[in-house]
């Protein structure tokens, strides 16, 4: 994504506020965060104590699992700081921020399709008319698409500003966390969450926890960063998608569907999304990898295809059908 889709967007200053809220978690002496913010956890996915470490951005620990290979941040902040973000906390200016975003209609006009994708997917495995609870629905744009597509919808979402804007939409977004809602057993063909299992501190027991909502035989989808992007290869630390505040888990291929096979989930569907071309080719010509896109430094075949815009869909397409988009979408289904 270039500056000036970043800047149209309201992103660049979103990152900005994300970068001046995490200063202020800093100890000067260490240059980490400070120690009375953190626990030092075992790996989310398989429990293991031993990581080989990867980098340290922004005063976080990056490591990977040596017995399962999940990367992870640990230490990490305590629970109730990471619970304290996404509730209406005031000065939390990056959440009014990244609303903004998401209202924004240059940034609806790639998350429209991408919602539709996933809408796409789950109407092949689960039943026309069927009812979706998506967990942290944020302002309701995948629940839009998909009653458009004739399925029933709830969302929860616990961030104020964005239930707010939802709501004022005509959607059924609710307040609550998920073990606090009371929905009945057996009362969803499938539970969606988009952008969400990397930000638990307890992935495995948020799959367990909605096991019993789900019928038999019904699909939780989620759609995550994967952490083995062609993005992440290349800018590594750089990439926005390390943030280790809000991001605690990065899976794989590997690691996402090991995490939901452990939870007795029988996986349906597994792909990637989005190629996250323009911040890669950037590094690649030694620039700063979040600005404006230019070509003129890379090699004269590799220029030619990607001025032109079939070569550089065919590039693309290329990313993801290789397993290296920005983002994996994962189904699974609960056993008859």
């Amino acid at each position: 994504m270039n500056r000036n889709f970043d800047e149209t967007t309201g992103r660049k200053q979103f990152f900005e506020n994300v970068d001046r809220e995490l200063s202020k978690l800093i100890d000067p002496a260490t240059g980490k965060v400070r120690a009375e913010l953190l626990e030092h956890v075992n790996c989310p996915v398989c429990d293991a104590n031993s990581y080989d470490p990867l980098f340290v951005k922004q005063g976080f620990d990056f490591v990977r699992c040596r017995n399962c290979n999940l990367v992870y941040v640990t230490p990490r902040l305590l629970e109730s700081a990471t619970l304290a973000y996404y509730g209406d906390a005031a000065d939390q200016q990056s959440m009014t921020d990244w609303l903004n975003v998401l209202a924004n209609p240059l940034n609806q006009s790639w998350q429209i399709p991408y919602f539709q994708e996933a809408v796409n997917i789950l109407a092949k495995l689960i039943p026309a008319n069927g009812r979706i609870l998506d967990i942290g629905c944020s302002i309701g744009l995948f629940m839009e698409i998909a009653q458009k597509s004739g399925f029933e919808c709830i969302g929860l979402e616990p961030e104020p500003k964005s239930r707010e804007y939802a709501l004022g939409r005509g959607l059924d977004v609710r307040p609550q966390l998920f073990n606090d809602a009371g929905f009945s057993p057996a009362s969803f063909d499938a539970v969606t969450m988009f952008g969400v299992l990397e930000h638990l501190s307890k992935p495995k027991q948020m799959l367990a926890d909605i096991w019993d909502v789900l019928k038999p035989g019904g699909a939780v989808m989620v759609i995550v960063p994967n952490v083995y992007s062609f993005a992440n290869g290349a800018l590594h630390e750089q990439a926005r998608t390390f943030t280790g505040r809000n991001h605690l888990s990065y899976f794989a291929w590997d690691t996402l569907s090991d995490l939901f096979k452990r939870a007795g989930y029988e996986i349906a569907h597994l792909d990637t999304a989005l190629a996250g071309l323009d911040a890669a080719l950037n590094h690649w010509q030694f620039k700063e990898p979040h600005s404006s896109l230019t070509l003129d430094l890379l090699p004269p075949k590799l220029r030619a295809l990607l001025q032109d815009p079939q070569g550089r869909a065919q590039f693309e397409k290329l990313i993801c059908d290789w397993d290296m988009g920005l983002r994996l979408r994962l189904v699974a289904r609960k056993p008859k």
